[in-house]
């Protein structure tokens, strides 16, 4: 039996896009991410990629030690609070760092695990900058 993926080009090119359901979408099959990142999950908190994953896991380490007092996932900042103009609601811009960590000592500092900087990441990262100048932000 041939599969979609064995389907010789000249094939391929009639069938209509619209009247096919694509391999991925399919229930069971894992949709390939954007980035090549790995969904992973660490003591059942999921994780956009296997970097994030093994941050979380270094951090539960330093905690078991005592380095770090204590870890909060995913905390927000806004950039921008929401408004609205001529009756419409414009969002707020908000920015999610993947870790918030107080150490045993109580200095607080973020993490950003990052495989791929793109460029919408680049300009949150410089608004978070300048609007909360004094945050010890540490990008791995």
């Amino acid at each position: 039996m041939t599969t979609w993926n064995e389907l010789p080009a000249h094939l391929v090119s009639k069938i209509r896009s619209d009247s096919v359901t694509a391999p991925a979408n399919l229930p069971g099959a894992v949709p390939a991410l954007k980035y090549g990142n790995a969904i992973t999950e660490v003591d059942g908190i999921r994780f956009d990629s296997r970097k994030e994953a093994k941050y979380y896991e270094d951090l539960l380490w330093q905690q078991r030690t005592g380095a770090v007092k204590s870890i909060e996932l995913q905390p927000e900042f806004v950039l921008q609070p929401g408004y609205e103009v001529a009756g419409k609601k414009i969002r707020p811009i908000i920015y999610k760092a993947d870790f918030k960590v107080t150490e045993a000592d109580g200095h607080i500092y973020y993490v950003d695990t990052k495989g791929m900087r793109t460029q919408v990441y680049m300009i949150k990262k410089k608004m978070l900058l300048y609007r909360y100048p004094d945050i010890d932000f540490r990008e791995v």
